[in-house]
């Protein structure tokens, strides 16, 4: 079994980080982005159809993407976002269908919820519900947000890219592999060590361990034009 973790971007498939953990062997890969047969703008149906591919020629089992996977339920009493938006108090808000906040990332947002919808409905990825641990012979789709998950591991938040310089990651990398026991070399880059923070989540949800992960926000639910909407956000939980 194995996990792959994508820290998305919606404007060039080179902003990708990427992170690729066999399970139980604490030594992560950083593939590039044509290595996973992302060519081209990212478009949500060819990169649903690469990273299909790519997960069943390579055996990957749990597949997490920084990017919401569900709009704002339309009668939530939170208003423009959703509940595990507004716990983790992530920058982006995602609102009603076709609607998020600020305006700037509904490109993002957009991207994100077609490549998950068309992931689970063309694809037969299953989204994280109520009893996940218990069920067998699943490819888990899951939505995380790296920024939290270095507080939960107890670490500092890795500042943003525009703020961080060479040290800095290589610093960060350096915390990252002794809280976890990954072996996490320098030298990445930005967004690939956004990607590497979350993978304990996705081993967890590999081994159906619900000790080891954090579910935030409404389990996801459908509409009647098969919007999915809510959904949880999963982090890490280390005992």
């Amino acid at each position: 079994m194995k996990v792959l973790s994508i820290d998305l971007a919606s404007r060039r498939f080179k902003d990708f980080g990427i992170a690729l953990l066999e399970v139980g062997s604490y030594k992560p890969s950083f593939p590039e982005p044509d290595d996973l047969g992302l060519e081209g703008d990212p478009q949500a149906e060819s990169c649903a159809a690469a990273l299909d591919a790519f997960c069943v020629a390579n055996d990957v089992s749990v597949l997490m993407l920084d990017g919401p996977h569900g709009w704002r339920h339309p009668e939530s009493s939170i208003e423009h976002m959703r509940l595990s938006e507004r716990v983790l108090n992530t920058p982006g808000k995602t609102g009603n269908p076709g609607e998020a906040k600020p305006k700037t990332y509904l490109r993002y947002t957009q991207f994100s919820i077609d490549l998950f919808h068309e992931l689970h409905f063309e694809y037969k990825w299953s989204l994280m519900v109520k009893g996940w641990h218990r069920k067998r012979n699943r490819r888990w789709i899951v939505e995380s947000f790296p920024s939290a998950a270095w507080k939960l591991l107890g670490l500092d938040r890795l500042p943003g890219k525009s703020r961080t310089k060479r040290a800095d990651l290589n610093r960060f990398a350096k915390k990252l592999s002794q809280v976890t026991g990954y072996e996490i070399p320098s030298g990445l880059s930005h967004d690939e060590l956004q990607a590497a923070v979350v993978l304990p989540a996705g081993e967890a949800v590999a081994r159906r361990d619900p000790e080891g992960v954090l579910l935030v926000g409404y389990e996801p639910m459908l509409d009647k034009n098969n919007n999915v909407l809510e959904g949880w956000i999963v982090e890490p939980r280390l005992g």
